[in-house]
């Protein structure tokens, strides 16, 4: 009986340890919603005068859970990179390119040689446990039926990169974010693109 106890116990410990070990590594949480979104209407610059609306999603290292707490903190998530998927649900279209933090710096105030290495390998974030950082994943022009995907590559194509060029309809969306720390996360949403800004959605 004693031994029963004792391999019992030790299996437990084993398998709290495991639970502790992985609590610790960041955990990535993307959600959408209004909130993340920005709806700018721009005063000065090359589109002043002008209403964009920025569709976004929020990344979060999720905080350590209430009941360990106390003896642990959360791992920071480093150097986060992000990647977009968008496929068409009633049309052909499938696009893919490298996402942009909206925290990160603008292309426009980066000289050419550091503009031009942003362009091929965007900025990524540092999340520590509870913050969060936006994900831009796509900007409409308020007198344009057409939305567009955006990154850095945007900066360099008036803000319309053809590429990444999206009609009114329905898509499926796939955000993939992954960390220097090897853990990986990645959630669906859809988007609603219609006419206008206001019926237009990132769900």
């Amino acid at each position: 009986m004693e031994i029963l106890l004792s391999l019992l116990f030790a299996f437990l410990g084993v398998i709290i340890a495991l639970i502790i070990d992985r609590e610790k590594y960041p955990k990535i949480v993307i959600t959408a919603g209004e909130e993340a979104n920005s709806d700018n209407t721009y005063a000065v610059g090359l589109h002043a005068g002008e209403r964009w609306k920025f569709f976004r999603v929020s990344v979060k290292n999720k905080k350590m859970p209430t009941w360990i707490n106390w003896l642990l903190v959360r791992q920071t998530a480093e150097n986060c990179h992000a990647n977009i998927y968008i496929k068409g649900i009633n049309n052909d279209i499938d696009i893919s390119y490298k996402g942009r933090w909206a925290s990160t710096p603008e292309l426009a105030h980066l000289d050419g040689n550091s503009a031009f290495l942003k362009l091929l390998y965007p900025d990524p974030v540092t999340i520590v446990e509870g913050e969060q950082e936006y994900l831009d994943i796509l900007t409409k022009f308020e007198k344009d039926k057409e939305a567009y995907g955006w990154n850095n590559e945007s900066y360099v194509t008036n803000w319309k990169n053809p590429k990444y060029k999206l009609f009114p309809g329905k898509y499926s969306l796939r955000v993939v974010i992954n960390t220097q720390n090897g853990v990986s996360a990645s959630k669906k949403f859809m988007i609603n693109l219609e006419d206008r800004i206001e019926n237009s959605k990132l769900t």
